[in-house]
């Protein structure tokens, strides 16, 4: 039964590709792209920043904003 042959080259990267992941590509001249703004509530489409979260019972409570303020 033929063994597999690989180049050493081959192997090493099929071990090291775990932890370093794809290399990366792109224009390096350019600075990053800026972050999305944040997303918006499915319920009353504010922005979620706005929001009380409360997480304190069994399950999870969301708490809109008030038109008023």
């Amino acid at each position: 039964m033929a063994k597999p042959t690989r180049s050493l080259y081959q192997r090493f990267n099929a071990r090291l590709f775990p932890w370093l992941g794809p290399p990366p590509l792109g224009p390096y001249d350019q600075p990053e792209p800026e972050a999305p703004a944040g997303r918006a509530c499915p319920l009353c489409g504010r922005a979620m920043a706005e929001h009380v979260i409360d997480r304190s019972g069994p399950r999870t409570q969301l708490y809109c904003p008030d038109d008023a303020a």
